[in-house]
């Protein structure tokens, strides 16, 4: 799960398989991660896991780590 969350991001930041992508990353401090990232984001994460996010989970994604997190929560 962790890794097809990795793999879904780096596809939408247009990196390739050799960028690191860790926990601590999020919009403040990751280049071009804007809101259009984020929501597209969350709409692959929904399709791939077959889920939905509430509201208090989408404020909640402020970092990789919390995404992979609430995602987690969910598959539990």
């Amino acid at each position: 799960m962790k890794e097809k969350i990795e793999m879904i991001f780096r596809e939408l930041m247009e990196w390739d398989t050799t960028e690191e992508v860790t926990d601590d990353m999020s919009p403040e401090n990751v280049t071009d991660w804007d809101s259009l990232i984020t929501m597209s984001l969350i709409l692959q994460l929904e399709k791939e896991f077959s889920i939905k996010f509430v509201y208090d989970e989408v404020i909640n994604m402020d970092t990789i780590g919390d995404i992979k997190r609430i995602v987690a929560d969910k598959l539990a």
